[in-house]
């Protein structure tokens, strides 16, 4: 996954504003007592993100488990350790004080156990009291906002999202065709199927807290204010990490 998209996923995020959820997490992280010291991306893909943390002061670094992607990574940022590995069992060189994971990252580990390991190897990899930011998609989003079949079209490219959520292991396949424009105005095709497991917000909260985590805010995604709504696609999770594992 990511492999074949990786060298056109800027293009296709170009519409998103990440200085806008930047802005987000910086505020989210001093709100939870945090500095802007560093920040390590769990899964940062192109590191698109970290240019505007950058402009904040911060020190950065990633992991991805795709090697395109920290290719292009390691391109925008030079001289920043990018780790290629996955999110499951990783090590760092040294102790952060702020993790973020963007993009509902977290719901590509399918199987809780996992990402629990996940969250043990994220609190090694933190300094105590350190904050760790991630949103994920919920049980509700994947199946009220993504089964079936889904569009996304512009000059550039067209895409087909295919999407079947299985409620037995409450995870989605979605199957992906790209129809990509390039410069001589022909079209590179190919296609990716991605799963991802849909999670509670009691389910994020147990899998904190075994490891070592508090979750001091819930919120809907780009929200600053909490609601009682449990009908919401996606949520934000600010957490503290209160003890070594």
């Amino acid at each position: 996954m990511f492999n074949k998209i990786a060298q056109h996923y800027d293009m296709i995020m170009q519409p998103f504003d990440y200085n806008d959820l930047v802005d987000y997490l910086d505020d989210l992280i001093i709100g939870a007592g945090g500095d802007r010291t560093n920040v390590f991306d769990l899964g940062c893909g192109t590191s698109e993100e970290l240019i505007y943390f950058r402009q904040l002061g911060y020190e950065v670094s990633g992991l991805d488990f795709s090697r395109e992607m920290i290719e292009i990574s390691k391109y925008k940022h030079p001289g920043v350790d990018f780790i290629e590995a996955d999110m499951i069992n990783f090590k760092t060189k040294k102790k952060f004080d702020n993790v973020i994971s963007c993009f509902d990252t977290i719901n590509y580990i399918t199987d809780k156990k996992k990402l629990s390991k996940c969250f043990a190897s994220t609190n090694k990899a933190m300094n105590k009291g350190g904050v760790f930011l991630f949103d994920f998609n919920t049980v509700f989003g994947l199946i009220n906002e993504w089964e079936g079949v889904r569009i996304e079209e512009t000059e550039q490219f067209f895409i087909s999202y295919d999407s079947e959520f299985n409620y037995n292991n409450l995870i989605l396949e979605c199957k992906m065709k790209f129809f990509i424009k390039e410069e001589d105005d022909k079209y590179a095709s190919f296609d990716e199927t991605h799963y991802e497991r849909g999670y509670t917000s009691e389910e994020i909260k147990e899998l904190l807290k075994l490891n070592g985590f508090k979750l001091v805010k819930l919120l809907p995604f780009l929200k600053r204010k909490a609601t009682k709504d449990t009908k919401l696609d996606r949520y934000q999770a600010v957490a503290v990490k209160i003890k070594e594992i």
